[in-house]
C-alpha cells in the first residue's frame, strides 16, 4: 500500500488586481496492484467541476456538499451518502461549506472504464451459460446516489481500510474481489436504471466476441475489419453495438484496456517505459505518453515515480 499526499488543487477567483489562487483540497492516493482509491480533504469554500475518464465511486465522510450531476437539479450530499457517476460527466461540487477547522472529506475509487466492461461481459456470459436468453447492457448516461441503508450495504468504508490496510500476500486480491462486489451491488440496487435488459440475440453475442478478441490481443492493433468479421456484421453496426454495451468505440476501449494494463505493469515492475509502450501496441513511447497522460492527468513516468518515492504533484483547478 502506499499513501502518496498530492499538494492542494486550486480554485481562481477574480480580484481587482487579477486573480487570486485559493487552496481547496489535499489528495492522498491508495494503490493496490490494480487499483488506486483516494482520499480528498477540503478546507477552504470553492466550486469546482470535475469530469472523470472512468466511472467512479464516491463516500462523504466528513462536512456536507451540494452537488449538480450532468446538467441535474441541486442536491444535497451529507455524510455517509454515496455516488456512482459513469466516465465524462460533469461533476459540479459547491464546497462553500468547507472551512479549516471543519473540513469536508471523501473517498473515491475509480473503476476503469474496461472493467466495468468485463463485468457485464461476464454477466452476459454468465447468463448465456444458464440458458438465459437475456442481454444486460450498462447505461452510460445514468448516475445514481445512494443514502441510508443502501449506501451502508455498498461498505465503501471497509473497502478504503482495506486499501489504508497493511499488505499480505492475498491483500491485493481481496481488494479486487471486493472492488467487483461493490459494483455488482451498486448495479444490483439501481438496476432500473443503470442497466437495461432485452432478448439476447445474435448481434450481442458478437460484439461480446469482440470485445474478447480486443481484451486477448492488447499486443497488437485490430482492424474495424477484423472486428466487424469477428461479430458477424458490418463496421457501422459494430460501432453501434460497443456504444451501447460498453459507451464507447472499439478503438477507445482498447485504448481503455491498454492504459489500465499499463498502469498495472507500471504499479508492479521497473521494465522500460518503450518496452512497454511496444508491448501494448502503440506506435512508439510519445503516443504512448499522450494517450496515458489524457486519460491519466500524467505521464507514465510520472505516474511510476509518485507511486515509488511519493513524489508530489501539483493538481491544479
Amino acid at each position: 500500500m502506499v499513501g502518496l499526499l498530492s499538494p492542494p488543487r486550486v480554485a481562481k477567483e477574480p480580484s481587482p488586481v487579477g486573480e487570486v489562487e485559493k487552496l481547496v483540497e489535499y489528495r492522498t492516493a491508495h494503490c493496490s496492484a490494480h487499483s488506486e482509491a483516494a482520499s480528498y480533504h477540503t478546507n477552504h469554500p470553492a466550486r469546482v467541476q470535475f469530469r472523470f475518464a472512468n466511472p467512479i465511486m464516491c463516500r462523504l465522510t466528513a462536512g456536507h456538499k451540494v452537488m449538480r450531476v450532468g446538467g441535474s437539479e441541486a442536491f444535497g450530499f451529507d455524510v455517509g451518502d454515496t455516488m456512482y457517476v459513469p466516465p465524462g460527466v460533469e461533476i459540479d461540487i459547491d464546497l462553500g461549506a468547507a472551512r479549516p477547522d471543519a473540513p469536508i472529506e471523501c473517498d473515491c475509487f475509480e473503476i476503469e472504464a474496461g472493467r466495468m466492461g468485463n463485468l457485464i461481459g461476464r454477466l452476459n456470459e454468465s447468463l448465456s451459460a444458464k440458458g438465459q436468453d437475456l442481454s444486460v447492457a450498462l447505461n452510460w448516461n445514468e448516475f445514481a446516489v445512494y443514502r441510508g441503508e443502501e449506501a451502508e450495504s455498498l461498505r465503501l468504508g471497509s473497502l478504503m481500510s482495506m486499501f489504508r490496510g497493511e499488505r499480505d500476500l492475498l491483500a491485493d486480491a481481496r481488494i479486487e474481489a471486493r472492488i467487483d462486489e461493490t459494483v455488482l451491488a451498486l448495479l444490483h440496487l439501481r438496476s432500473s436504471d443503470l442497466l437495461t435488459f432485452e432478448k439476447m440475440t445474435d448481434v450481442d453475442n458478437g460484439v461480446m466476441a469482440a470485445a474478447r478478441l480486443i481484451r486477448n490481443n492488447l499486443d497488437r492493433q485490430l482492424s474495424s475489419d477484423e472486428l466487424a468479421r469477428t461479430a458477424c456484421m458490418s463496421i457501422s453496426t459494430l460501432h453501434r453495438q460497443f456504444q451501447k454495451h460498453f459507451g464507447t468505440s472499439p478503438r477507445k476501449f482498447a485504448n481503455q484496456l491498454r492504459i489500465a494494463e499499463a498502469k498495472r505493469q507500471l504499479r508492479a515492475s521497473k521494465g522500460s517505459i518503450e518496452g512497454m509502450a511496444a508491448r501494448l501496441a502503440f506506435s512508439d513511447v510519445s503516443h504512448f505518453t499522450r494517450q496515458f497522460r489524457s486519460s491519466v492527468g500524467e505521464t507514465p513516468a510520472e505516474y511510476r515515480r509518485r507511486r515509488e518515492t511519493g513524489h508530489i504533484m501539483q493538481h491544479w483547478e
